[in-house]
């Protein structure tokens, strides 16, 4: 695996209270943790017969598995603020770098040799080195130039078409050889902002205590979440777009979903309930490759229809849907939880 193996215990992202006490933030992992587990119920569900809201909206629309991706990018920005990497040009490349290559590697074992991409991973990797470049600027022009990218996407959404057969993305990822998908290039300037949003909720968590920080994340979500629903009639909530309506809502979800994480986890300390997902979200990306190669490049053709099968026949297609994503969040909490009992945590 590409990537570092962190040992002491390293913590998530920390704030200093008024008494100068450094106090560490559980709930952002925890809401990290939250979106790996959507992830591994959206990917290995057991057949098609799982609940709507967990299959991607084909088009336009939005449903709880379209939110996962942006929830998890959105912690992403988060943790920006609170990483002396960050500030570091040849850590970010690096950083990038590894993102982009073990993501193709995934792709590979997923698809075999001579895939084009670098999937989610790569992804992840164009969306922070962008993100990165953005922070980059003066912080008073930073929200004016993230406005103009979701405005300038608004005029290319209206001008060069939004239908699943011509796009102005469907171009842009053909015209650079590529075929079209939500992971594609088109996408990362969106999910940039999508990065971003969770920079400006890291910095409320970084500078904020108590009640007032909980006022600014739940003011800021809401706002987000008007602002992409006042948008969409102009450019509709499409994930494969990646919209500029998707990033303003599910960046408002992501945020209040923040909001009400830190009171829990981090305010009112009800840490140990969640600390299976806390732990998820701590090795988000071991839960993530082990996800794409063991359940899905590995069993997805062999094991998996066997099971769906014997399930199906037994209690119905309905229960086997959920239980083979059940037995995967269950091996994949089961090695993260044991790898931060040792206090391990892989960085990429």
């Amino acid at each position: 695996m590409a990537g570092r193996a962190v040992t002491g215990r390293p913590g998530p992202p920390a704030a200093v209270v008024p008494d100068g006490r450094v106090r560490r933030l559980h709930g952002v992992d925890v809401l990290r943790g939250l979106a790996v587990v959507g992830m591994l119920v959206v990917d290995n569900r057991g057949n098609a017969s799982i609940a709507t809201q967990w299959h991607h909206a084909a088009w336009d629309g939005l449903h709880v598995a379209d939110v996962v991706f942006p929830a998890f990018l959105l912690v992403a920005g988060v943790s920006m603020p609170f990483s002396r990497r960050a500030d570091r040009p040849r850590a970010v490349l690096l950083r990038v770098l590894r993102l982009t290559v073990l993501g193709w590697l995934v792709v590979t074992a997923k698809y075999g040799p001579g895939t084009v991409g670098a999937g989610v991973l790569g992804h992840i990797a164009g969306a922070y080195l962008l993100c990165w470049a953005l922070l980059r600027l003066p912080r008073s022009v930073q929200p004016l130039v993230a406005g103009g990218v979701l405005a300038g996407l608004t005029v290319l959404t209206g001008a060069g078409g939004a239908d699943p057969e011509h796009s102005w993305a469907r171009s842009l990822d053909e015209a650079i050889g590529l075929p079209f998908s939500a992971e594609a290039p088109h996408a990362f300037l969106g999910s940039a902002v999508t990065v971003y949003l969770g920079v400006l909720a890291g910095r409320a968590l970084q500078s904020g205590t108590g009640r007032a920080v909980l006022r600014q994340l739940a003011a800021g979500g809401v706002l987000l979440l008007a602002a992409g629903l006042a948008l969409a009639p102009l450019a509709p909530v499409n994930k494969r777009l990646w919209s500029p309506s998707f990033v303003l809502v599910t960046g408002g979800l992501a945020v209040l979903a923040l909001a009400a994480l830190h009171w829990l986890v981090d305010q009112r300390a009800l840490r140990r309930p969640l600390q299976p997902v806390e732990a998820l979200g701590r090795n988000a990306i071991v839960a993530f490759v082990l996800s794409e190669v063991l359940f899905r490049a590995v069993l997805s053709t062999t094991v998996q229809p066997v099971v769906d099968r014997w399930v199906s026949s037994v209690a119905g297609v309905t229960v086997s849907a959920w239980a083979y994503p059940a037995v995967s969040v269950a091996v994949i909490g089961a090695v993260c939880a044991g790898l931060a009992r040792r206090g391990v945590v892989v960085r990429v």
